[in-house]
């Protein structure tokens, strides 16, 4: 099914079309080329209406914008997009994206361990570090004086 744009494109294209059918008409000099431009005229004519039937159908069908995807029309008036809670926050698994839509988040797979038999751990013995021990300092005595 053809949207509306491409309709209209393909009617002016028709008006164009049968103009230069009309001006080659008048360039004529048989009666026989006139007659023939006349049924292309005409043709050309009948295309025209039934594409303009055409958009006005769609237009009264309400097919005039392409419908965002996640908006439901409660009312006349009343647009509820899903994902949306009644406060206007998210609703978990949905984002934003650019343009304000409203979409749904595919929640990334995790990523499962492999389940490997379990090695049972051994004990090693303690090993005692042995730390040179410190020589002492020998204090120096400083006499004191008496006064």
């Amino acid at each position: 099914m053809k949207t509306i744009k491409e309709l209209e494109a393909r009617l002016l294209f028709e008006t164009k079309q049968s103009n230069e059918f009309r001006m080659r008409r008048g360039e004529s000099k048989t009666a026989d080329q006139k007659k023939a431009w006349q049924t292309l005229i005409d043709l050309a004519d009948e295309s025209k209406k039934e594409l303009r039937t055409k958009i006005e159908t769609m237009k009264n069908q309400g097919l005039k914008k392409p419908s965002v995807r996640g908006l439901k029309t409660l009312c006349s008036n009343v647009v509820k997009a899903t994902g949306l809670k009644v406060d206007g926050t998210l609703k978990k698994g949905f984002k934003y994206i650019k343009g304000g839509k409203v979409v749904k988040t595919t929640p990334t797979p995790n990523k499962t361990k492999k389940v490997c038999a379990k090695k049972p751990v051994t004990k090693q013995p303690a090993v005692k570090k042995i730390v040179a021990k410190k020589k002492p300092v020998a204090k120096k005595l400083t006499a004191k004086t008496k006064k």
